[in-house]
């Protein structure tokens, strides 16, 4: 059997007004909208899922895609922190929205709900909820798939192939600037060297630079789940000297890149 899914990547729901539906996701719930066909669907970014809005009366006609659709009033439930939920009853009654129920789920978890304007069940939830949400999950989430075979590796191999790859990729455009800041900041005229001056720069730069590299460091440290922070912690020494050298080869890969921004 495949591994299973790891969370939910989109949440459909049927609105006949689809620009109501617009106002209500995108002006009231504050969700970047990111796909829209006229008469058809407006689809919505929320964190690492999207929450998806059809017509059912085009949906349910399947031509490229299996048809879709329902009579009657959906349900979804986004992760809103609990401290936050008074801030939100707020911003629903100044644009005049009721909240229809709110529940204690005990260990200081709430729910809060209200209508959309298709009558559909908006559910503002602690992330914590269901116990599938926990920060280790969703730093996880956040995380590039990336196909390693590690099984006969050894404790550090496994974290350096399971953890700081994926990690060092989520981080790569955040690696590039800093490392491109600390570049303007010398005025070392790095976008006028040749390649091989260029290297040499980087090199020398996370050998020499005990702040850039302090910095680098603990933003790999920070973007760790418990577990691996364990693991991390037990290895200190070992695997800081496998993350450096993975920094530089990832900013010696992309010297173009970081000798833009050091013009910008």
């Amino acid at each position: 059997m495949p591994a299973p899914p790891e969370f939910v990547l989109e949440t459909g729901l049927y609105a006949l007004d689809l620009d109501a539906a617009e106002t209500f996701y995108g002006d009231v719930l504050g969700l970047d909208v990111l796909f829209r066909e006229e008469g058809r669907h407006v689809f919505f970014r929320c964190g690492i899922g999207t929450v998806l809005v059809f017509n059912p009366k085009t949906t349910r006609v399947g031509e490229t895609l299996p048809a879709h659709g329902t009579e009657g009033e959906g349900h979804v439930a986004f992760a809103v922190e609990t401290d936050q939920l008074m801030a939100w009853r707020r911003h629903f009654s100044a644009h005049d929205i009721a909240v229809e129920h709110t529940e204690r789920w005990g260990d200081g978890k709430r729910s809060m709900y209200v209508r959309d304007p298709a009558g559909n069940s908006v559910e503002l939830a602690t992330p914590t909820l269901w116990g599938t949400a926990t920060r280790g999950d969703r730093l996880r989430q956040a995380r590039p798939s990336l196909d390693l075979r590690t099984s006969e590796s050894s404790p550090v191999e496994q974290f350096q192939n399971e953890t700081l790859r994926p990690v060092l990729k989520l981080l790569n455009p955040t690696i590039l600037r800093l490392v491109a800041a600390r570049l303007v900041r010398y005025g070392v005229g790095f976008a006028n060297m040749d390649r091989t001056d260029q290297r040499d720069r980087l090199r020398n730069l996370l050998k020499e630079d005990g702040r850039l590299k302090q910095t680098l460091l603990g933003m790999v440290v920070g973007h760790l789940t418990d577990d691996e922070l364990t693991v991390y912690l037990d290895h200190r020494e070992e695997v800081r000297r496998r993350c450096v050298p993975m920094l530089l080869a990832r900013a010696q890969d992309q010297i173009d890149t970081i000798a833009e921004w050091t013009e910008t």
